[in-house]
């Protein structure tokens, strides 16, 4: 265990379970070649003992990739993007030129170390219950990885993109992000997964009778999931989500030069106001100004998403709408989803777009159980539904499929609110990782331009504190919230309980309220 919050983590799990957990894994090695020779069982010799062995050869080398400092992946004095040599990964860990990396961890071309290779971690198999794992379902042994990778273009740490390639020929990529705690998201995406589950029996349980719009309409209801893999406290592999763009990538200009690309709002409407004067007007303007300012955004700022079906499905009427339909209900529960759950940070770059499909997926969710509100500028809306989203939605905007989606969802969320808060009961309190937000986190998380720290209505440093007492306090408070919400009870409503149409509506009209808009965050872009 090694790299950031390691110190933490070991204070947390103690030296001796790592030690235990090291054991058990030694035990079972024993077992196996006990076994072995008692029953003169060959066929699978050192079969666990040597997968071991492989898994822990990848995932060093994994680690190793994650943590290596971008900066110096360099040529001539030239920042490397593209195109980076794994052997070069070993240069600026301090390694020798001949030590291992992700490329031959396993084996170099032609030949194996292990008899046993590793499935693809990004894509593990469907777990057995009587453990045969002979045929590897949903997933495939690796083949080899690429001998080069790429650097992301944003992001505060540059994760690094990788290929892999399994048994079956096909390509898997993978981003590799280093000095950055993945198991938050890694917990989300499991939460996420049990949410969908309880979508599906909601859905096979429905009076097949039914031939309405209702049917329609809960067909399909579930949350995009993607597979995340912590390998230690600052490190972890993540599943590349294909085919798919952010939200702000579309919209919005990016880039200089030769590689500028134009967004929608700039084809559509040249001769509007850009983003970067959007920013800077509602950035400058006093804190008594910001709604007035956010309408004169508004006025000079049209939604355009729209189009993004027009240009990606223009090809078949029918495929034009099921992506938008597929768009709607895809928002619709996970706006319903995010807003139970208290994720926020949800900036137009945290949520992508299926380029092949309309669904939405979301990204990053390194703010949740209602820690948006202790950022230095509170949030201020239960989730994402601004201009352009509903844009997408069509003339019906909020109203019809979405509404109703939304409603279906917060039931079925009610409907298991038990075994919803008994999980999340067991990942607030968990020790093993940090969910609340740090002083330097809440920070790192607003700032201007100019990277200047910006300042708002929300708790100061010296207002956030991450003592035992205080976090158990905000474990109970999460959960106590999130049981509130599931119960109906909402911000604004006078202790009353409402009815699921009731709370989704409330909700809704939260969410595209402008005075809840204009006291959010710039860089949120609120007017997209």
């Amino acid at each position: 265990v090694s790299g950031r919050q390691s110190n933490t983590y070991l204070e947390n799990v103690k030296d001796s379970k790592v030690e235990a957990t090291k054991d058990i894994l030694n035990d079972i090695c024993k077992k196996e070649k006990l076994y072995q020779t008692s029953n003169h069982d060959s066929s699978r010799l050192h079969f666990i003992s040597e997968l071991v062995a492989s898994y822990t050869a990848l995932t060093d080398s994994y680690i190793q990739l994650a943590m290596a400092p971008t900066q110096q992946f360099q040529s001539g004095g030239r920042q490397l993007t593209k195109d980076i040599a794994l052997s070069l990964v070993n240069r600026v860990s301090g390694r020798g030129v001949g030590s291992s990396n992700l490329q031959t961890c396993l084996g170099k071309r032609g030949t194996q170390i292990f008899k046993h290779l590793p499935c693809i971690i990004t894509r593990p198999p469907t777990l057995q219950p009587n453990g045969d794992y002979t045929d590897l379902i949903g997933s495939e042994l690796i083949a080899s990885f690429d001998p080069t990778f790429s650097l992301t273009e944003t992001g505060l740490h540059r994760p690094k993109i990788i290929i892999c390639r399994g048994g079956d020929g096909r390509k898997y990529k993978q981003l590799v992000k280093g000095e950055d705690d993945i198991r938050q998201d890694a917990v989300m995406e499991q939460i996420f997964f049990t949410v969908n589950k309880m979508l599906r029996k909601k859905n096979d349980n429905y009076p097949g009778q039914q031939k309405g719009s209702d049917t329609v309409i809960a067909r399909e209801l579930k949350i995009a999931t993607y597979n995340i893999i912590p390998l230690s406290p600052a490190s972890g592999v993540l599943e590349w989500v294909d085919d798919t763009i952010p939200f702000g990538d579309y919209l919005l200009d990016k880039g200089g030069g030769s590689k500028a690309t134009v967004g929608a709002h700039s084809r559509y409407y040249p001769g509007e106001w850009g983003n970067s004067l959007c920013r800077s007007h509602l950035r400058c303007a006093p804190p008594q100004s910001k709604r007035e300012a956010f309408d004169e955004i508004c006025r000079h700022f049209s939604p355009a998403f729209r189009f993004f079906f027009l240009e990606r499905f223009s090809f078949c009427p029918q495929q034009w709408h099921n992506a938008r339909m597929l768009y709607t209900r895809s928002c619709a529960v996970s706006s319903i989803v995010g807003h139970v759950l208290g994720i926020g940070d949800r900036h137009s770059h945290n949520i992508l777009i299926n380029e092949k499909t309309g669904e939405v997926v979301h990204i990053d969710f390194g703010i949740v159980f209602e820690q948006g509100k202790l950022l230095t500028s509170p949030e201020t809306i239960p989730f994402r539904l601004t201009r352009d989203i509903v844009d997408g939605f069509g003339p019906c905007g909020t109203e019809g499929i979405f509404s109703c989606a939304a409603e279906r969802t917060m039931l079925t969320l009610r409907e298991n609110a038990n075994p919803l808060l008994t999980i999340l009961s067991a990942v607030v309190s968990d020790p093993l990782y940090k969910w609340s937000v740090s002083p330097v986190k809440a920070l790192q998380k607003q700032r201007d331009d100019r990277n200047v720290i910006v300042q708002g209505s929300g708790k100061s440093s010296t207002q956030i504190t991450s003592s035992d007492d205080d976090e158990n306090d905000a474990a109970r408070r999460a959960i106590s919230k999130i049981k509130e919400k599931l119960q109906g009870y909402e911000d604004g409503t006078g202790g009353e309980s409402q009815s699921v149409e009731g709370q989704v509506r409330l909700l809704i009209n939260a969410a595209r309220d402008r005075d809840n808009l204009c006291a959010l965050y710039f860089g949120w872009c609120p007017w997209l």
